[in-house]
């Protein structure tokens, strides 16, 4: 019985997968990861150049290969889709990298894609605070433990000042409840969703802007004048 020739095997690929790139215009020396995108999304390069600048990537003004790479690798990590924005970037402070955030979508569809996912439930705080619940509490259920993981998130521990807080304050903490119950339940991390991605952005202005503030003190009087100038000289 003849096995198999594995280096004809992998030629043969090779020769087809080339070729389905010369079908879809991906140039030659594109990389790997995003090639196979393009190939699963069945788009020509050209067009799924466009669908995704228009949709994973639209929240950035400017973006380069490397964040394109970083989105694209986190995505195939989750199984997600960017140009549906089940996962997408948005802009940071001025310095740093985009933030990568995956949306509602894509957390559900990671939890429902997880072999051991047996269901989800919800519950609200009877007391409420002009009719939105002080808490709401999700509970993950998984066929391989006896005890479902239970998580409440409290809506004056959760909530800010961004629109979505405002005008959708109950669903957006059965959001927050939600992702928080899933990185326990299923172990997940180094991704975020938008409103963490948001606060983390926020968070990070403030500090280079207090940063900057502390390093430029005008200093008042000759005195103070002399004592910054020593400060300076003595710097390593």
């Amino acid at each position: 019985m003849k096995t198999p020739n594995k280096s004809v095997s992998s030629s043969s690929r090779r020769k087809s997968t080339a070729a389905l790139n010369q079908q879809l215009g991906i140039p030659l020396g594109t990389v790997e990861i995003v090639s196979c995108a393009i190939r699963e999304s069945g788009l020509t390069y050209d067009a799924y150049v466009r669908t995704i600048t228009a949709s994973a990537l639209s929240d950035l003004e400017v973006w380069s290969q490397s964040d394109l790479e970083r989105l694209l690798l986190e995505a195939q990590t989750h199984r997600l889709n960017p140009l549906n924005r089940e996962i997408f970037m948005l802009s940071n402070a001025a310095g740093s990298p985009p933030l990568i955030a995956v949306g509602v979508d894509g957390w559900a569809k990671i939890m429902n894609a997880h072999p051991q996912f047996a269901g989800m439930m919800f519950c609200e705080s009877p007391e409420q605070s002009n009719g939105i619940p002080l808490w709401i509490e999700c509970e993950i259920h998984r066929h391989d433990r006896v005890v479902p993981l239970k998580v409440r998130e409290y809506f004056e521990e959760s909530r800010s000042e961004h629109l979505a807080w405002i005008t959708h304050p109950r669903r957006m903490l059965r959001h927050k409840c939600m992702v928080q119950c899933a990185r326990l339940a299923f172990g997940l991390s180094g991704i975020c969703d938008s409103d963490e991605a948001l606060r983390i952005k926020e968070s990070k202005r403030t500090s280079n802007s207090t940063l900057h503030k502390a390093r430029h003190v005008t200093p008042k009087g000759i005195a103070a004048l002399a004592q910054s100038l020593e400060g300076v000289s003595q710097s390593p």
